[in-house]
This record gives C-alpha cells, structure tokens and sequence, in this order.
C-alpha cells in the first residue's frame, strides 16, 4: 500500500487575493499545512506534491524541498472541483493501484496538525474504510483534510465505507476568516 500526500494550491482566490501564501504571523498560510504534512508519521518529503499554477507556491515548494505537480490552466479556474485537480496528480506520477491511499490537504487551512492527518489515515486503514475526511463541530465537512483510496477515484455510485475526524478549524477563504483564527 502507498500513501501520498496532495496539497493543492491554485493561484486564484476571488475572496482573499492569494490565499495560499497569505501571511498569517509573517508565515505564508501553505506553510502551516506542509509542516503539519512533514510532522506525520505517514508523509514525508518523498510521498507530498504540491499541485498548483502559481509561481509564489512553486518557490515556496522548492524551498521546502516538497515535488510539484504544476496545474495546467484548465484546471486553475474558479469552477474547477478538486477530484479532477486530485485526478491530474495521480495521472502525473502514475502507478497507483486501488488500494493506495491519497492524502488530501487543504492548503488554507493552518490549523491543521499531524496528529489529525495521522487520525484520518489511521481510521481509513484501521476500519478498511474508501474516505475519511474532517468535519466542525457543527458536523459539516470543513474540507480541510481528505483521506480515499485511489479507487475512490473512479467510484461510479454512492461511496458508502466513510469516516469522519473531528477537527473544529476555519478554512480560510476572508480576510474575516483570518481575523477569527488570530494568532496561531
């Protein structure tokens, strides 16, 4: 079984301008979901790809040593899901079998910590679940974290097998949003 690790990043924001690399504390926000990723006991260098089209997380990737998938235009736009940009990943490195694990990271998201990620793995493996993804304490997907199988991918009807963390965190997409988290 392989595990990977997705940060995607895309440049467009229409509500805060940039938002995978504001700064929160001097800190560009994708910052605080790769060293969340790095921390794990499942992630690492050699298994976490940024996917993005945006020069700003290229740079921060390299510097951080972390591989990218750069995003071709098609799927940078405003209406463009993540399982596609998830897609495009898995089509770029290849030899993933059904049974492997992507690690989905929202890249807004800086409250996420490696013992969360490392619970949503734990709880897909451990209960052979398809998905396991993290949700606020008013019990709704906050996005912030997504743990499938590969062959989730290509799941043509309902996905039944799922589980859920709790994980009460602001994805950040306002400048509001930014003043409700404060100081991290």
């Amino acid at each position: 079984m392989r595990i990977i690790g997705v940060i995607p990043a895309r440049e467009g924001s229409k509500r805060l301008k940039h938002k995978n690399v504001y700064p929160l504390n001097g800190v560009p926000m994708i910052e605080y979901t790769i060293n969340a990723a790095l921390k794990s006991k499942y992630i690492n260098q050699d298994n976490l790809y940024i996917n993005t089209d945006f020069d700003k997380v290229i740079d921060i990737a390299k510097r951080r040593n972390i591989q990218v998938v750069e995003r071709p235009p098609h799927l940078a736009g405003d209406k463009v899901w993540t399982q596609p940009v998830i897609n495009h990943t898995e089509d770029e490195l290849g030899g993933l079998d059904d049974e492997d694990i992507i690690v989905i990271l929202q890249a807004n998201s800086p409250q996420m910590t490696s013992e969360k990620i490392d619970e949503c793995i734990d709880m897909l493996i451990d209960n052979d679940l398809f998905e396991v993804h993290t949700i606020d304490s008013t019990m709704i997907n906050n996005g912030a974290i997504q743990v499938i199988k590969r062959k989730v991918r290509e799941q043509k009807g309902k996905v039944c097998y799922n589980g859920v963390v709790m994980a009460d965190w602001i994805d950040i997409h306002t400048i509001e949003d930014v003043n409700k988290i404060g100081e991290l």
